[in-house]
């Protein structure tokens, strides 16, 4: 039960209903998601998205407004046109018939049928975002018009059961998404080739009998889509750009959230030095932070504004060298 509760922490449900300053976590904008019509380069670079909360994005827009700048907000919410984004939302939660499982699955938003540009509020909420923000700000100007992100996350949960078994239903949604997005850009008229993956993930197995699976796991997962994605990445093997989890400590207690952290992330490390294509961000290394924000009731387990933006600059970074010229 200890673990379940943890993990339940990582459910993007439990803090959309918090705001930075207490107050409405729904941004009003005049700003909305419309779908480009603009003519697309020939050939388009795609970068994927995927892992648990932090992927997903559950960290407070309206914290951005002191812990940035109200001006970098406004940015932001107007979004960055010449990025463009799908994205597929979710989370993991306690079957209602059965509060001993984790197997149930909620869509929390999505945008399923088409790319729209990257701004705000393309988390697990409309109040919420992910690293498609540091990513957009980042590379937008260098790579405009000509840089596709293909987000597809779930909050809470695991590598073992839900992303690296290959009749998983996570498993199997995320291809088909990936998949149906590559052919969606086809027909548009352009060639999109997949150019690294990046992935957010491992406090959901930051457990007994889970962390000690970690680097087969993510072997045996980035071997399989490797595998199904070949087709889409110029019949090269993409690479795998993995971010370590936090340290992040109870505020009460003081004792660790995820216990295994260590663990988990040295499985990561193992993994990224068996070849150049794999890459590991060391994100505690990096500064990245969850104990600020929101400011009304801190949220340890998903990164303040600022390292979540940090986030996405830092995949930015990674996987340039990997872009067309």
């Amino acid at each position: 039960m200890k673990k379940l509760l943890k993990l339940l922490l990582l459910s993007p449900l439990i803090f959309t209903a918090i705001a930075c300053d207490g107050g409405n976590t729904e941004m009003s904008s005049k700003n909305s998601e419309a779908s480009s019509t603009k003519t697309l380069p020939e050939t388009v670079d795609v970068i994927v998205i995927s892992g648990q909360s932090n992927a997903v994005g559950c960290t407070q827009a309206e914290c951005i407004k002191r812990s940035i700048g109200y001006s970098a907000y406004q940015d932001y919410m107007t979004g960055y046109e010449d990025v463009q984004i799908a994205y597929d939302c979710w989370t993991k939660d306690v079957d209602p018939n059965d509060s001993s499982r984790m197997i149930f699955y909620s869509q929390n938003k999505s945008k399923n049928n088409d790319f729209v540009k990257v701004m705000l509020g393309q988390g697990n909420s409309l109040a919420t975002f992910g690293p498609e923000i540091g990513i957009a700000q980042k590379l937008h100007e260098k790579y405009a018009n000509r840089l596709f992100i293909i987000k597809y996350a779930c909050g809470a949960s695991n590598l073992k059961d839900d992303w690296c078994k290959k009749d998983s239903p996570m498993y199997g949604r995320f291809v088909n998404y990936v998949k149906t997005q590559m052919e969606n850009l086809k027909a548009k008229g352009t060639t999109p080739t997949i150019r690294a993956m990046c992935w957010m993930q491992g406090e959901g197995d930051s457990y007994e009998g889970y962390y000690d699976q970690y680097y087969q796991n993510t072997k045996d997962f980035v071997t399989n889509l490797r595998a199904e994605f070949k087709e889409y990445a110029g019949n090269k093997d993409f690479p795998f750009i993995d971010a370590g989890i936090n340290n992040s400590k109870d505020p009460t207690s003081g004792q660790l959230i995820w216990q295994y952290y260590k663990k988990v992330n040295e499985a990561k490390k193992q993994f990224a030095d068996e070849s150049e294509n794999n890459i590991y961000i060391d994100t505690i290394e990096a500064g990245m932070h969850t104990d600020k924000e929101p400011f009304s009731t801190v949220d340890v387990c998903h990164y303040d504004s600022e390292s979540e933006i940090l986030l996405g600059e830092l995949f930015a970074e990674s996987f340039e060298p990997f872009l067309s010229k």
